[in-house]
């Protein structure tokens, strides 16, 4: 699919997502992960995600917007189709309260930096959470392929956000709120790296 046209379709799905069924999308669970002290971060090149969010919190209360932290991810991986779920932007992630809307300035910190500087923030680990839910990062891997723990559930990667290919602020429907003085849907392309153990395969 193209790249527009992926867009095309994930900010659709966003503008939805209030009428979807809670499912897997709103399954919660764990803890912010915590990344091993050996771990190292190995970047891939193969391995993207298209992103479209609606950053308007709270997101542990009632959302300022219709479709406030609600979105849809669309992780690609070269020869593979992409995988693609909707999500809810789990509470005590590192997007806080998405207070700020869709101001492109606060991305680096809300998605890419463990710390400042230092990219590799991870969207979710197996058993723990961060903006997306740890059975959905976990089952998007595996369909592309990728397996994020063994069969003893022993955690092998972590996925990890390495930087930004673009970043857009897509408008709001005629209507909608303006909460924060950033309007629009986020939308982000970007590129994925796996925290790992030196030596484990991690894909390229």
């Amino acid at each position: 699919m193209l790249r527009t046209n992926r867009f095309a379709v994930l900010l659709i799905t966003a503008m939805a997502l209030p009428l979807l069924v809670f499912g897997e999308a709103m399954a919660g669970g764990g803890f912010f992960p915590t990344i091993p002290s050996n771990f190292v971060l190995n970047q891939s090149r193969d391995v993207t995600a298209a992103i479209v969010l609606d950053p308007n919190g709270s997101v542990s209360g009632t959302p300022a917007t219709p479709t406030g932290a609600f979105g849809a991810i669309s992780i690609s991986r070269k020869h593979s189709n992409p995988a693609t779920a909707v999500f809810r932007v789990e509470v005590d992630s590192s997007l806080g309260e998405l207070t700020k809307g869709c101001d492109l300035s606060q991305t680096n910190v809300r998605f890419v930096n463990v710390n400042v500087g230092q990219p590799g923030l991870p969207l979710g680990s197996p058993g723990s959470a961060n903006w997306l839910a740890a059975g959905v990062t976990t089952t998007l891997f595996s369909q592309l392929g990728v397996a994020l723990q063994d069969s003893s559930l022993q955690v092998l990667m972590i996925p990890g956000i390495t930087g930004v290919i673009s970043q857009q602020c897509a408008p709001f429907p005629s209507g909608y709120p303006n909460p924060s003085g950033h309007p629009g849907f986020l939308i982000l392309e970007v590129t994925i790296g796996f925290w790992a153990a030196p030596g484990t395969p991690t894909p390229k």
